[in-house]
């Protein structure tokens, strides 16, 4: 009877501990809910990029360099390699990642502004981003995708910016 009842003991912490190790390699996340911070960058993505028409609610997206996105994972916490910068009627607000996940062909960030929790989900094209370095003023769309900012959810397409 004890040999019965070890084993089954046994068998249940084993049970447990197998499913505990699949829940630690699962993906992180991207969303409110938990923070994580991620990137996979084989390509120099850096730079600053501006919408190409104005009117929308996004003034810039700053992408920093690996060693930014290194540092910042971590834990050193004193320059965000993800800024997003918004316009809006209570003027410019600065968004620091709460979450993100960039890659060579897209960005996904999940911020908050001091009233509305900010969520951007965008592709890079390479493509475009290789010639708009070879041509410099070249305001080809570089990132496209979606910005929401609380309930509203709108389109953004942003270019390389090389300064004025």
């Amino acid at each position: 009877m004890r040999f019965r009842l070890g084993a089954a003991l046994a068998f249940a912490l084993l049970a447990f501990g197998a499913c505990k190790r699949g829940d630690d390699r699962s993906p992180p996340r991207i969303g409110a809910e938990a923070e994580a911070f991620g990137h996979e960058l084989s390509d120099d993505v850096s730079g600053e990029y501006r919408p190409v028409a104005d009117g929308g609610p996004v003034k810039s997206l700053f992408i920093g360099q690996t060693s930014a996105f290194e540092a910042w994972e971590a834990g050193n916490r004193a320059a965000s390699p993800l800024i997003l910068t918004l316009t809006g009627r209570n003027g410019e607000m600065r968004v620091a990642p709460r979450t993100y996940l960039v890659t060579d062909d897209g960005v996904r960030m999940a911020g908050a502004t001091p009233d509305e929790d900010v969520t951007l989900r965008a592709r890079i094209d390479q493509d475009a981003l290789a010639t708009a370095r070879r041509n410099l003023g070249d305001y080809t769309v570089v990132i496209s995708g979606t910005l929401q900012v609380g309930d509203k959810r709108e389109p953004i397409a942003l270019a390389a910016w090389d300064g004025d």
